[in-house]
């Protein structure tokens, strides 16, 4: 019996289709959304983020299953799992708990050697439900505001489904991100480094004009460069290029998910979880949005710090009109960072969309 045909054995043993029930409507329209949300950013924020080549598996996790939208075949050969909805590009299964971890917001995957497990080399987003979210982080107060988490972790999953990146990635960066987050709050010269390079990253974005721009550029890259010397001569390791991937990975799916911020003020609200899901606002927090409403988006000292200055250096590549989307994660090692000293030493001809 050739592979394939055994293959295709075991996916009609285990996928039987059935319709989901009224209690499961909610979880599929939530699924849906989320999958219309990506074609939103595709088309207006992100080209190629809903790209077929860049799709990943969505598992929603409930107190006792689990839904997963377009699995593999090499999932569905290794866990029992029977299809309760399907359309054009989004097929939706349920399946037993994957495993007995409470809380779920990440796209996971396994390096290393080779592997039988069902995400070896595979980027899986992984999500826990609305409900369970609430539990964890009681100011998710909708589901809208809880799928805006859920499009920042595909993005990193977009991010990873490009070789490129996830080579790099593997070989080059094997310091935790922790490790930044433990050193920003030990060592305080660190921290205030930090919290006036964002500063500079802030006053830049708000510069009247490119001769005020560029002086804060200047100043941002400055004190970066007197913390990281410091940090060379009296830490172990060195974390620029850690802070740098990271800044990358972080500041973009921030950057990603803010753009729902913005625009779900003007959105019409989703027909389908009007019907079914009691937890969806249609975007009454967002009307006459700003982002200083929500401070933790960009300032140092209220989030994870590489986030803050990430998403401050993609929306001063924005303003500046450099061409950085069709360079991120295509080319390895390339980084925010980098590109924004590129343009501060007119070394590359990188104005222009993208």
């Amino acid at each position: 019996m050739k592979p394939s045909f055994i293959l295709l054995c075991l996916l009609t043993l285990f996928a039987f289709q059935r319709k989901a029930t009224d209690g499961e409507a909610v979880i599929v329209n939530r699924i849906r959304y989320i999958y219309n949300l990506k074609q939103q950013i595709d088309k207006d924020v992100w080209k190629g983020f809903a790209g077929k080549e860049f799709d990943l598996p969505l598992v929603y996790y409930t107190d006792s299953v689990c839904y997963i939208a377009n699995p593999t075949p090499k999932f569905l050969s290794i866990y029992p799992s029977e299809r309760i909805a399907g359309s054009r590009g989004l097929r939706i299964y349920k399946t037993r708990l994957l495993d007995s971890i409470p809380f779920h917001m990440e796209t996971g995957m396994i390096f290393g050697n080779g592997t039988s497990a069902y995400n070896y080399r595979s980027p899986f987003m992984n999500c826990s439900s609305l409900e369970i979210t609430q539990k964890v982080i009681p100011d998710v107060g909708s589901t809208e505001v809880w799928a805006t988490m859920v499009i920042h972790e595909y993005f990193h999953g977009y991010q990873f489904k490009h070789p490129a990146y996830i080579a790099y990635f593997e070989q080059n960066i094997a310091m935790a991100s922790d490790t930044l987050t433990k050193v920003y709050k030990a060592y305080p010269w660190f921290k205030e480094s930090v919290d006036q390079e964002n500063e500079r990253l802030l006053a830049a974005l708000e510069a009247a004009d490119e001769r005020q721009t560029r002086q804060q550029i200047d100043a941002f890259f400055a004190l970066r460069a007197k913390r990281r010397l410091k940090a060379r001569q009296t830490l172990p390791g060195d974390l620029a290029e850690t802070e740098r991937s990271y800044e990358t990975m972080e500041g973009t799916a921030r950057y990603v998910e803010y753009s729902l911020y913005q625009t779900f003020g003007q959105k019409k609200p989703d027909r389908a979880l009007l019907r079914s899901d009691t937890a969806y606002r249609a975007y009454d927090y967002f009307w006459n949005y700003t982002i200083t409403r929500d401070p933790w988006l960009y300032r140092s000292e209220e989030t994870t710090y590489f986030y803050a200055t990430g998403f401050n250096l993609v929306r001063l590549l924005d303003k500046l009109k450099v061409r950085y989307k069709t360079r991120l994660f295509r080319e390895a090692g390339v980084s925010l960072e980098q590109i924004l000293q590129e343009y501060q030493a007119g070394t590359k001809p990188n104005r222009g969309e993208g």
